[in-house]
């Protein structure tokens, strides 16, 4: 993120703990600095071309009486009041959380849109009477992708909830609700919830035709067991 018109020599960066990481004043011959050098830390990072492309954010700042969002989405960070540089490195945090949930959202989106793009013809399939090719290993490993995406986005980070360090202090969570309805943070969520849960009933319509499909194939060979019996029993009488 820039400050319009400059960039000074003195920068913050903020990591968190999911492997996310928001810069304050980074030029950028510094991001790509910093890339290398964390580049040897990094556990299972994504592609720096995809980093920069697809999974990220980019919002203006600049500085005023008080912190805040300006109707164009531009970032205001507090100026010249009481113990300001303090101030600011509090806000650049709550703003710093709601861009990183941004990002981490996009990412849930593109594997989530990946994921519903590899059943999206099975409806088709339904509707024109088709036959249905199962794998159940596939279907399974699909299942579990889906919870594994809910989990991410209403368990384990979770997204839609303000961070407990704000609970304390009003104008720093005020902050944050800000720059996340900027956003859409919360409207993104109850997207994805609603992909999910459309892809979700695609897959159990899948599970329920593996579980037909298989008590008809027990059905099928009781009855060729019960026909192989009577068979015998046929051939023992003759003889």
């Amino acid at each position: 993120m820039y400050p319009v018109m400059r960039c000074p020599s003195i920068a913050d960066v903020f990591f968190f703990r999911d492997g996310s990481m928001v810069l304050w004043d980074v030029c950028p011959a510094q991001t790509r600095e910093l890339f290398s050098v964390i580049q040897h830390v990094q556990v299972g990072g994504y592609e720096r071309s995809d980093v920069i492309d697809l999974y990220s954010e980019a919002i203006d700042f600049t500085y005023g009486k008080q912190a805040g969002l300006l109707p164009t989405g531009e970032m205001v960070l507090s100026y010249g009041q009481n113990n300001w540089a303090k101030a600011q490195i509090l806000e650049k945090i709550a703003f710093s959380h709601g861009m990183q949930r941004s990002v981490k959202i996009s990412v849930i989106e593109e594997i989530s849109d990946r994921l519903i793009a590899s059943i999206k013809q099975i409806p088709d399939v339904l509707t024109e009477k088709r036959a249905l090719k199962l794998d159940q290993k596939a279907v399974m490993k699909t299942m579990g992708q889906l919870l594994s995406l809910r989990g991410l986005i209403n368990l384990h980070l979770p997204l839609n909830e303000t961070p407990e360090a704000y609970w304390e202090e009003p104008w720093l969570e005020e902050l944050y609700s800000k720059i996340s309805r900027e956003l859409d943070l919360s409207a993104r969520i109850r997207n994805l919830n609603r992909k999910l849960d459309y892809a979700h009933q695609v897959v159990d319509v899948l599970r329920s035709e593996m579980v037909e499909r298989h008590h008809v194939r027990l059905e099928k060979i009781i009855i060729y067991l019960i026909a192989i019996e009577l068979l015998f029993e046929i051939l023992h009488f003759l003889v």
